[in-house]
Order: structure tokens, then C-alpha cells, then sequence
């Protein structure tokens, strides 16, 4: 099933037997709420975006694209063309490792600093071309949008996360209780589909069920 914002108000409304104009004023708050706790709790492959940048010699720190909310992952081009994914650390292990922050070499981590920027370690000692990956938040159907992921790909989660919004609205426990459960098997279903679609050799932590290393590498 795919919605549209004008259809998922009709249905929010219909559902919950409210047509008041009080309720109705109100369910664009549930919208809201329920695409941030939605974007919060699923992890799909259709969230992630990419974004090409590049290091600067003895320069340790990348902007981040402006919509990125997770940094999913970063590598980087050597000049022979050999892709080097940085791992990831806090910052307290990259200021451990790599005390002088422009000393030079091949980066090898990365760390979030602050919300807009990334810190290597070392500070590259080349210019490189940089691959991100990171999660974004769909558009929000609030900005004069009918549809978005959410309504494409995950109506049913969405509107259900509504539902419960509306319920605490009403101030009807039982009813949050009922749709908590139909949002939460929702929300593991799209889960397990998400798993499914990745690597599973215990080395990648994007899987966050683990499993046998039953890989073989290439040469």
C-alpha cells in the first residue's frame, strides 16, 4: 500500500473515528513525529546516500554533506586506485593515535566532530578523492510534499506511528497499545528486509545480526 499526505490525514481520521476540527488541526504533529520515530528506528538501504569529496594535504577534517544525519561509512582513492575504507573511532582513540593533528600519512580512521565534520587520523599526506556514505532523513511531507520514502516503501509503519500519536492525542492507552504492536512488527519486518540486503561475515557493523564468516575473498 502507498499513501500520499492528503490520503494519510483522510486515514489517520478515519481510523481513529475523529473528524473534529481540533483532531484535524493536530494530525500534521503526527505526521511529523511519526516520520522522525520512523527515521530513527528502521534502518534501510534507501535511506543512504553518497557524496564525493576530496582530502587536503595535512588537513584532517571533512565537511559533511549538509543533509547527512549518519555517517555510514568513508573511503578514500590511492593514487595506484586502490579503495581504503577508514574505520571508524572516537575521537578520544583518534587524538590517542594521532596526537599532532597536521602531521602527515595515509589515513586510516575517522570520527564524527561535532555535527558538520568529520576527523582523520592521520591528516592525509596527498590529495585523495573521498567517498561518504551516510543516512538521510526524507523530505518531510509537511514542506508541500505528498509523498516520500516513508509513503512509498514504508506506508504501513508510517501510518500506524501516526495512529499511535493520534491515540496518545485521545488519550486512549489501549488503542496506543494495539497500534504499538502493529507498528513494531512493521518496523521488523522492514528490519529483517534491511539485513538482508547486507554483508554477514561479522566483520561489517552495519549487520546488526552477525553470523558465521562464510565469505570467501577475492584476489
Amino acid at each position: 500500500m502507498s499513501l500520499t499526505y492528503s490520503t494519510l490525514q483522510s486515514q489517520i481520521k478515519d481510523i481513529l473515528e475523529n473528524d473534529g476540527s481540533e483532531f484535524s488541526d493536530a494530525v500534521p504533529s503526527f505526521i511529523d513525529r511519526g516520520e522522525w520515530r520512523l527515521f530513527r528506528e528502521i534502518d534501510s538501504q534507501g535511506l543512504n546516500r553518497y557524496a564525493a569529496t576530496s582530502f587536503n594535504i595535512g588537513d584532517p577534517f571533512l565537511s559533511k554533506p549538509v543533509d547527512a544525519t549518519i555517517v555510514r561509512s568513508i573511503n578514500y582513492k590511492t593514487a595506484e586506485g586502490n579503495r581504503i575504507q577508514l574505520l571508524q573511532a572516537t575521537n578520544e582513540y583518534i587524538t590517542d593515535y594521532w596526537p599532532v593533528r597536521t602531521s602527515v600519512g595515509s589515513p586510516r580512521y575517522y570520527s564524527n566532530f561535532g555535527y558538520d565534520r568529520i576527523l582523520v587520523a592521520p591528516a592525509p599526506s596527498s590529495t585523495s578523492s573521498v567517498e561518504m556514505e551516510f543516512i538521510v532523513k526524507p523530505v518531510s511531507l509537511a514542506d508541500d510534499n505528498q509523498t516520500n520514502y516513508f509513503t512509498d516503501y514504508a506506508s504501513n509503519a508510517l501510518l500506524y506511528a501516526c495512529l499511535i500519536e493520534g491515540c496518545y492525542y485521545m488519550k486512549n492507552p489501549s488503542a496506543v497499545a494495539y497500534w504499538e504492536k502493529r507498528y513494531t512488527e512493521e518496523v521488523a519486518a522492514l528490519n529483517n528486509e534491511a539485513r538482508r540486503t547486507r554483508r554477514d561475515d561479522m566483520i561489517v557493523a552495519a549487520n546488526p545480526s552477525g553470523g558465521e564468516d562464510n565469505l570467501i575473498s577475492g584476489t
